[in-house]
């Protein structure tokens, strides 16, 4: 039985804002799409809990949010290339915590943990290790949902909202669905909900009683089917792992230190896992110091087939040379290859 978790990152584009300036972390605060029409024209792309508690929601008429947030909300151009950078670098901390991951958006991902965990409170308690190692590592905080496919577990991480985490297991799964609304079922939104409860369809499980063809006709046949085949407990569709061209372990220290008797035996740590991964022999091999601010800096080789033990020598020196020079300490340290040469047994390259 598959073992999913899914991340969801809260409020991402003013979350991120608030990361990049404490001082607006209590106020509204609301990321605009400014059209250049006016001074004032445009829409909200989204806003944090306190923006939407008092009416501010994503899609809103800018004059119409600014009206009800007057002196009190924070309005902020989006920035979605800085916004891209930060999720990247939030993804790519994810992507250390299992080889299956999908990216469904800027701010979504999926893992398939079934290889990493055991049993399903493995599975969780990972899902936990994740929470707090983006929260340590960037100050975001995220919700996640764990079950035996992706179906379920999106629906419980948008639950979970904000920072939260729920699971369902393999024994809940039946009572679950049972009493879950249509509209809580990713790809339903209101409009379509509204269709449904119209035809009599309150909850998924009403879905198999109903006629068929009325069904299609308000769904279409794709999406029918994808709401029996949840119903029925059935749904399976893989985590499409993204094309990987590179491959990396991050690990975070015992503390934020400069101290190389503690970094570079973790350094070598990370390049046994980061080659234990790929399939085969990189030509390129990169070490990454996340400094106590979180600011990341990275050093690079690339030459030829790298051995494991010419990596761990070529590591070593990149990350001698990131601390002669940058003064601060470091917080979590990384390897990744690339470039990589594909061959049937690495041991000939010994």
């Amino acid at each position: 039985m598959p073992f999913i978790i899914f991340i969801d990152f809260d409020y991402f584009y003013a979350q991120v804002e608030e990361i990049m300036d404490p001082s607006i972390k209590d106020k509204p605060v609301v990321v605009c799409v400014y059209s250049g029409r006016t001074e004032n024209s445009g829409a909200v792309a989204t806003s944090n809990y306190i923006a939407r508690s008092i009416g501010i929601k994503s899609g809103m008429p800018l004059p119409q949010a600014m009206n009800i947030g007057k002196d009190k909300a924070v309005f902020i151009p989006i920035r979605k290339d800085f916004y891209k950078e930060f999720s990247d670098r939030v993804m790519n901390t994810i992507s250390t915590y299992s080889d299956k991951m999908e990216i469904a958006s800027i701010d979504e991902a999926y893992l398939d943990v079934t290889g990493e965990c055991s049993t399903f409170q493995d599975a969780v308690k990972l899902g936990e290790e994740i929470k707090e190692e983006i929260f340590k590592e960037y100050g975001m905080k995220v919700s996640a949902g764990i079950s035996i496919n992706k179906a379920i577990a999106k629906i419980l991480g948008d639950m979970a909202k904000p920072d939260g985490l729920k699971y369902i297991d393999e024994s809940m799964v039946e009572e679950f669905l049972n009493t879950l609304e249509v509209k809580k079922i990713p790809g339903i939104g209101s409009i379509l909900s509204k269709k449904l409860n119209d035809a009599g369809i309150k909850y998924l499980k009403d879905i198999l009683g109903a006629n068929r063809q009325a069904m299609i006709e308000i769904l279409g046949n794709a999406r029918y089917n994808y709401l029996v085949e949840i119903a029925e407990n059935r749904y399976n569709s893989p985590v499409e792992e993204r094309i990987r061209k590179n491959y990396g372990r991050y690990i975070t220290l015992p503390e934020n230190t400069r101290d190389t008797n503690i970094i570079m035996p973790l350094l070598r740590k990370a390049v046994d896992s980061a080659f234990s991964k790929a399939p085969g022999l990189p030509g390129e091999i990169s070490a990454i110091g996340i400094m106590e601010d979180l600011n990341i800096v990275s050093r690079s080789y690339t030459g030829g087939r790298i051995s494991l033990e010419s990596a761990y020598g070529i590591a070593t020196g990149l990350m001698g040379k990131i601390l002669e020079a940058d003064s601060r300490k470091l917080r979590r340290i990384g390897v990744r290859i690339g470039k990589m040469s594909s061959n049937e047994s690495l041991d000939n390259f010994f």
